[in-house]
């Protein structure tokens, strides 16, 4: 039986043969941590949570232009609230670590505050901060500021996206407007050159082509019209030169023959000047033309006079056989003087005839040269009409551009107007924000040490080192201490075990010094307790001061 399986014996011989180890260790390693917990510096924690609370005005009236997740912007202002600059603000706002700061650089100072604020995001609308000192009241004070801090950065950065993103947009609305500006200038230039041969214009260059086709038409019209009077002049001509001729005839015939031989001389060179020959002229135009045309007035004219002249021949013709027997010779010079007067009247009327054909001809030039003008611009109207599908074509091109960059312009107008919103939005504090619902408190009890979780901790770890170290020295002990060790060590039986000799004063001292240990470890481990329940009862702050009296 005592071979076999764990024998609860064993371990209290053990126990008790290592008592006055077991028992100091215990009491020491309770003393350590009664002793943490009644002197260690408290150090306070204070938590504050901070909500995100949505925009307050609907996402569907008021699209948000500051898009980024929380954690994105925690980490911004989490780096702002840790950066040196802000916590020596803070440090020397609240007078913290005063017993460090002539100790360490500012740089570490800040580093050691850093360790004890705590930034945790439980969810993705919430998160808390938590902040450790050892002043109740400046922990929360300054849990509350970071708070704070976080709340107003939040608006600020949020602000300033929001405004950013305003002004950004407000810069690409400007420069797009100048693009908008520069294109409406290259298709005002280019409708500016190629005025006549935009689409709008073609029909009325159809139009105008077809006017001056039909104006040069006319021209050429009034062309022939003044060949024909130009024709009729040279045949005026002709008819005067042979007028002309037959009057020389008739005064070589006077001069020869007398007075009788001149009535019948010129015949046949007035058959076309007679009244009978200017008719015949008047009936052929009159076939073309009506009586306001000025050949046939021209002719007209003509006839008086080739009828006045004929009716004057008669009668001199009269005078003259009247005259004959008288004077023969007085009526030959006078013939022959009427001639001549009618050969320079003749002449005369060619030479006006021939300045009224230079005039004509003069007439006919400027008209040709309107003619062609009216060619000309004909043709230059027909490559308008025919450059007007490649100016469309360009122009379309031209247009498309400044369409797409002007449906660009608006889109970015719209966003612009509603960035603009959105900054206000964020100005008057209506957008997302971050409101702290649960502001810090000042703790009742400190952080660390805990009491109430060290106590048990302690009570452990005492009885555990001072237990296992009993063990532990058994277990390394080689000496014999049953009867049962020595049978399976030597594998013989024990026949007799002798008790440890001792006389009777022996006895009675190891029982006082036992009493004595007893007694003093007794009294320390009720002290403890003692203490034990102070710290557990919460009156640890009270008790401690009374120590620190005492001893000062």
């Amino acid at each position: 039986m005592e071979g076999t399986g764990v024998n609860i014996k064993n371990y209290i011989f053990v126990l008790k043969r290592r008592w006055i180890l077991v028992v100091p260790i215990f009491l020491l390693v309770l003393a350590g941590g009664v002793a943490y917990c009644l002197f260690w510096p408290p150090i306070y924690e204070a938590s504050c949570l901070v909500v995100v609370q949505p925009q307050k005005v609907p996402g569907d009236i008021i699209r948000p232009t500051v898009t980024s997740k929380i954690e994105e912007r925690l980490q911004i202002i989490t780096q702002q609230v840790l950066s040196r600059t802000r916590l020596t603000e803070i440090i020397e706002r609240f007078d913290l670590y005063p017993d460090k700061r002539n100790k360490v650089t500012p740089d570490e100072l800040a580093e050691i505050m850093r360790r004890d604020i705590t930034i945790k995001i439980s969810r993705k609308n919430y998160f808390t901060i938590t902040f450790l000192y050892t002043s109740p009241s400046t922990v929360a004070a300054v849990t509350n500021a970071l708070a704070a801090f976080y709340v107003d950065s939040n608006l600020r950065l949020r602000e300033q996206d929001a405004v950013g993103t305003a002004r950004f947009l407000e810069r690409e609305l400007s420069r797009m407007r100048g693009q908008l500006s520069d294109w409406e200038k290259r298709i005002t230039l280019y409708k500016q050159q190629h005025l006549q041969e935009l689409p709008e214009s073609r029909q009325f260059n159809l139009k105008l082509m077809d006017q001056m086709r039909q104006d040069a038409n006319i021209m050429d019209g009034k062309v022939q019209q003044l060949r024909v009077r130009i024709h009729g002049y040279e045949r005026d001509i002709a008819e005067w030169q042979r007028w002309i001729e037959g009057l020389e005839q008739r005064r070589a015939e006077a001069k020869s023959r007398g007075l009788q031989g001149g009535g019948s001389g010129g015949g046949s060179g007035q058959a076309e000047s007679s009244p009978e020959g200017i008719k015949k002229r008047i009936e052929e135009l009159r076939v073309f033309y009506t009586d306001d045309h000025p050949d046939i007035q021209r002719l007209l004219r003509h006839l008086k006079k080739a009828e006045a002249l004929e009716a004057s021949k008669e009668a001199k013709k009269k005078a003259a056989a009247a005259a004959a027997a008288a004077a023969g010779l007085k009526g030959e010079q006078a013939e022959r003087n009427a001639i001549d007067e009618e050969m320079a009247k003749s002449k005369m009327s060619i030479q006006k005839q021939l300045q009224r054909i230079e005039q004509v001809n003069g007439e006919i030039r400027e008209t040709e040269m309107r003619k062609n003008q009216y060619l000309e611009q004909a043709e230059l109207i027909r490559k308008r009409v025919d450059n007007a599908p490649a100016v469309a074509e360009q122009l379309s091109d031209l247009s498309r551009g400044y369409e797409e960059l002007n449906t660009a312009y608006q889109k970015l107008h719209a966003k612009w107007l509603e960035a603009r919103m959105s900054a206000n939005m964020e100005r008057t504090q209506r957008g997302e924000q971050f409101e702290v619902v649960d502001p810090a408190q000042v703790p009742d009890a400190p952080f660390r040490p805990q009491v109430k979780r060290a106590i048990p901790v302690t009570l452990g770890l005492a009885l555990a080192l001072s237990v296992g170290l009993a063990f532990g020295l058994s277990y390394i002990d080689v000496s014999f201490t049953s009867t049962f060790q020595l049978e399976r060590q030597s594998g013989l039986p024990v026949l007799m075990v002798l008790p440890p000799l001792t006389t009777q004063e022996e006895q009675a001292a190891a029982l006082r010094r036992n009493i004595i240990f007893g007694a003093f470890f007794g009294v320390i481990f009720l002290f403890l307790m003692g203490l034990v329940g102070i710290l557990v009862t919460g009156r640890g702050p009270a008790l401690k001061r009374l120590f620190t009296g005492m001893v000062s």
